[in-house]
């Protein structure tokens, strides 16, 4: 149902013999694909690259593939093992270079998407490209870092396949981009594949995200969709009638699929991929027919006070097909681009005050970096979009009148960006209520589903300007959108609508409460 996008650039190199120039060619063809949230610079290569062959009867070409390694001929005893093909002939293999250090600088990341990547292409072995123990090499057989840089990181089942023997990036250290013979350069963390059967090879890299998706739109080129936010809370707290009424409007509007803003499980998140928790508080709890479509979902604050991989691990997905949560990612389709961003480490008092906030940031660690490549990732993801809407989803408030207020560091770090890329509507959860408030510096539109389950809460802060709507219980929000108009509505938890907003191209808000 999902694809990871492809950029539509192809880059043909033609190995032609030139005594049988038209007769007998092999085409390399490298399909890069496209990397979210990341930063590409992709250069136009000659339209073909002539490779002179001694025999008339045949082609060839020879793949260079560099990842930090550089191949030297010399008197060395050169190995040589059999690898068998598949049935079909062909081969598939990932290649990584410069990784062993113990999961961190995003190594775990990659490793993780790896897995994903490795499962998708029946992966026939993993290619290792040096520089695979940090920073001192392995001191003995002995060494505990070949356990901890190695096995107990590439754990997933498609990596157990035969490893021929990366991590630190973003170094900023760039030589020539304009160099003739470059055709593709990319400065973070990542990995390669590679396919190939007798007549035809397709390399691909990949980001650490390696998260990029697509939804199709109905018919009739719309899309509709369902927003809730801050639920898990086993049905208590309304949370089974918010479901059941998310259940009858989701079938009046027959959704494409359902936004979560996080806050998944309450009160610490989950404490493994076996918690009961999910079951009870997601599984079997939204169980409307028109409820089973694919779920969207970040993280919350309160999830990262649990077992935040947990909700991450794909043993979740096998469990139920509907769920799909990861860190930050991207969801195309033909009428709006979705960014799913990950708001948590961007707040201080999280890391400022850990004896009352215990977080599990495997993952975000170093945050400084973290934080810096998402932004990074964001405003390449923003700036590259041509969707007639976009849509940004994070758990953090930018604008609210509610018990939480502004999130000072997301307004300060995001916020910018999100206006500088015309960005339509920001959605988020976090105060648990339904809200509705306009940026005064763009056309942007705050929109808060927070009222998944617990709310009342009470603690409103005086009205301003932008302020549009505001309901203090239970509820969710729905959307509907089409190339020209966008309408938004927010349900109470007996299905009535509170309030309604309106968007068209060229950009014209409308909005009323009930």
């Amino acid at each position: 149902m999902f694809q990871v996008q492809k950029l539509s650039t192809l880059l043909y190199i033609k190995a032609v013999d030139r005594d049988t120039l038209n007769k007998e060619e092999a085409y390399l063809q490298i399909v890069i694909k496209s990397i979210p949230f990341a930063s590409v610079h992709i250069f136009s290569p000659k339209p073909s690259m002539a490779i002179p062959c001694k025999n008339s009867r045949t082609s060839m070409f020879f793949l260079i593939l560099s990842f930090g390694l550089c191949l030297v001929i010399t008197s060395a005893e050169l190995h040589r093992f059999d690898h068998p093909t598949k049935q079909d002939g062909s081969l598939s293999f990932l290649v990584v270079g410069d990784w062993g250090r113990r999961g961190d600088f995003n190594q775990s990341q990659v490793a993780l998407q790896m897995g994903r990547i490795g499962e998708k292409l029946d992966i026939d072995f993993v290619v290792s490209t040096g520089d695979n123990f940090y920073d001192n090499r392995l001191t003995s057989e002995h060494d505990t870092a070949f356990e901890e840089s190695f096995t107990k990181i590439y754990t997933e089942k498609s990596l157990q396949k035969q490893w021929y023997n990366g991590s630190k990036a973003w170094r900023g250290d760039v030589k020539g981009l304009n160099k003739e013979g470059l055709n593709f350069f990319y400065d973070g963390q990542g990995f390669m594949s590679v396919k190939l059967n007798p007549t035809d090879a397709e390399i691909a890299f990949y980001d650490v995200y390696g998260k990029r998706f697509e939804h199709p739109v109905k018919p009739d080129g719309s899309l509709s969709f369902l927003a809730v936010g801050d639920w898990g809370r086993r049905g208590g707290y309304n949370q089974s009638q918010v479901a059941f009424q998310m259940g009858k409007i989701g079938a009046k509007l027959n959704v494409d699929f359902v936004i979560s803003t996080g806050d998944n499980f309450y009160n610490r998140g989950l404490t493994s991929v076996n918690d009961p928790a999910f079951l009870k508080s997601f599984t079997e709890i939204y169980t409307a027919q028109s409820l089973q479509k694919q779920w969207y979902l970040v993280l919350g604050n309160h999830d990262y006070r649990g077992n935040a991989l947990a909700q991450l691990s794909p043993v979740l997905r096998k469990m139920d097909s509907r769920w799909l949560c990861l860190r930050s990612f991207l969801v195309n389709t033909q009428v709006a681009d979705f960014f799913f961003i990950d708001t948590n480490p961007f707040v201080d008092k999280y890391f400022l005050r850990q004896k009352y906030y215990k977080h599990d940031w495997r993952g975000v660690l170093p945050r400084k970096e973290y934080i810096s490549n998402l932004l990074k990732d964001l405003d390449f993801a923003l700036r590259n979009s041509s969707a007639k809407w976009k849509v940004v989803v994070g758990h953090h408030t930018i604008r609210s009148i509610g018990s939480h207020g502004d999130t000072k560091e997301v307004v300060d770090q995001i916020l910018p960006i999100l206006e500088a890329n015309n960005v339509d509507a920001y959605i988020n959860g976090h105060d648990h209520c339904l809200e509705h408030l306009s940026d005064t510096n763009s056309q942007m539109q705050f929109l808060t589903s927070g009222g998944g389950s617990k709310a009342w809460k009470g603690d409103i802060k005086a009205k301003r300007n932008g302020f549009k709507f505001y309901y203090d219980g239970q509820g969710f929000l729905s959307a509907q959108l089409t190339e020209t108009d966008a309408e938004f509505a927010f349900y109470d938890m007996f299905g009535t609508v509170l309030h309604r907003l309106n968007l068209s191209k060229p950009n014209k808000i409308l909005y009323n409460s009930m």
